[in-house]
């Protein structure tokens, strides 16, 4: 489902719409990627009534909660330029109140060594980030803007790391970012493509193969689309009057 920049704009405007039905169904598969244990019904509850449900480490409240406004925030700066101090704001917005913010580590690039767990992923190292992100960035700029380049920049973005932690959330917002401005069908990678997702992302980063990855979005492309099917009519009156 394609969905324009103003579009999508003037839908977060209308309250109990389909925003909020995109933004919920994004936010809960990104954050159970990362092992939140909000279920849809807990983050429902958050989003609408403030109220925290079930048990859930205290990290995890703080970064669902945090993970609401930041979604907010990546719509609303669609038309801002794309950028590192565009993707440190993002971290920040994620990452505040959490223990990485205690340590100053938040809204800026990674200072210390990170790695991955059941990986031999050899992940950038801290003095390289700066540079890594700076080619990542203008390479993608002299791109063509299609699904091809929107997973090429995801796995090279999750390879370099550049954050301490919450990467996996910030590469997803990138993709959600991409697909809005270009034009191109919303993904959003569901849990029940978790293991096939892992898997082509890190044969993308190993081979430099993506054709698996792709396909992995593909699919999650499609299932989105299912599930929001019955907005259809909505986002198209919506898309009339500001396109």
């Amino acid at each position: 489902m394609k969905i324009s920049i103003n579009t999508m704009q003037k839908l977060s405007k209308i309250k109990n719409s389909v925003y909020d039905a995109i933004k919920i169904e994004y936010l809960y598969h990104s954050n159970k990627l990362e092992g939140s244990t909000f279920s849809k019904e807990n983050l429902i509850d958050l989003l609408e009534q403030k109220q925290v449900n079930g048990e859930h480490f205290l990290d995890d409240v703080i970064e669902t909660k945090n993970s609401l406004e930041l979604f907010d925030n990546v719509i609303n700066s669609l038309k801002n330029p794309f950028d590192k101090y565009l993707l440190w704001e993002w971290h920040r917005l994620l990452k505040k109140g959490t223990v990485d913010d205690e340590i100053d580590n938040i809204g800026k690039w990674k200072k210390y060594e990170n790695r991955l767990s059941k990986t031999d992923l050899k992940l950038c190292e801290p003095q390289l980030v700066e540079s890594s992100m700076f080619n990542l960035i203008e390479d993608w700029k002299e791109n063509k803007k299609d699904i091809y380049a929107i997973a090429n920049f995801h796995q090279k973005f999750e390879l370099i790391h550049p954050f301490q932690d919450g990467n996996g959330r910030i590469g997803r917002f990138i993709i959600l970012r991409h697909c809005i401005e270009n034009n191109i069908d919303l993904i959003a990678i569901d849990d029940e493509y978790n293991k096939e997702y892992r898997q082509a992302l890190y044969e993308a980063q190993t081979t430099e193969n993506i054709d698996s990855l792709v396909k992995v979005f593909e699919k999650c492309q499609i299932r989105l689309d299912e599930k929001l099917v019955s907005y259809i009519p909505l986002i198209q009156q919506v898309a009339n009057e500001v396109d």
